[in-house]
């Protein structure tokens, strides 16, 4: 059996509380993650299954993605090694 690593996902919406989730994923969908939602974020909306009711998320109603832990292989454009300035 592969090792899961937790990753909490938080989508921040333009309106309304963010929607938090977490999800037990293996190596490979973690390596995949950025690239799954970069590839959501180019269609019109996310999909999400939680607590047994799937939710739609218009894209356009979408301000920021958060995953953490960050994933391994990340998306272009993306700064990496930053630290919040003082």
């Amino acid at each position: 059996m592969k090792p899961l690593v937790e990753l909490t996902i938080t989508i921040h919406l333009l309106t309304g509380e963010p929607i938090v989730f977490k999800i037990d994923a293996e190596f490979e969908k973690l390596k995949n993650a950025a690239t799954r939602i970069e590839s959501s974020l180019n269609s019109n909306y996310v999909g999400v299954e939680l607590d047994e009711k799937l939710i739609i998320i218009p894209t356009h109603n979408i301000q920021t993605i958060e995953i953490s832990p960050a994933p391994f292989d990340l998306i272009a454009h993306v700064i990496t090694d930053a630290k919040p300035a003082s």
